[in-house]
């Protein structure tokens, strides 16, 4: 085959070429807008969990109220969080209810620690690393 004879095809190619280009970029920008979507509908479920956690570890006060708070907030985590958190906020569960009957002498500081471990989880999923220890961490979580 000769140029000549390519010629009439090459609008045809470039036209293709040029659609499989856009399909493409179409694609990949698609998936990274679900990827950005799925990360702050993320942090948002992980402040409400954090938050309905610190308002049933203070308060004794509207229990039935924030205890449906937090369960939401839970069931709301095994939709969109992460494996990794979920598995660090079983280990809260976990801990909470094996340690229930004795609940005003649960240990401050292993709470702490499971409450820091599923903030390191959070921030690795949210911010695709962090750099902060566990004990960076647990130095900031408000539970005495």
């Amino acid at each position: 085959m000769t140029i000549a004879e390519l010629t009439p095809w090459m609008p045809l190619v470039v036209a293709c070429l040029t659609a499989l280009a856009a399909f493409t970029g179409y694609a990949w920008n698609k998936k990274i807008d679900r990827k950005h979507a799925l990360i702050e509908t993320r942090r948002t479920a992980y402040r409400n969990y954090l938050s309905a956690f610190m308002a049933m570890s203070d308060s004794p006060e509207r229990v039935e109220e924030i205890l449906r708070s937090f369960y939401q907030s839970e069931v709301e985590l095994l939709v969109v969080g992460s494996d990794a958190v979920i598995q660090k906020i079983g280990k809260l569960s976990s801990f909470y209810a094996a340690t229930n009957s004795d609940r005003w002498n649960r240990d401050a500081s292993e709470v702490r620690r499971l409450v820091a471990e599923i903030c390191k989880a959070m921030r690795a999923d949210c911010f695709e690393a962090s750099r902060l220890s566990i004990d960076e961490i647990q130095a900031l979580v408000p539970i005495a």
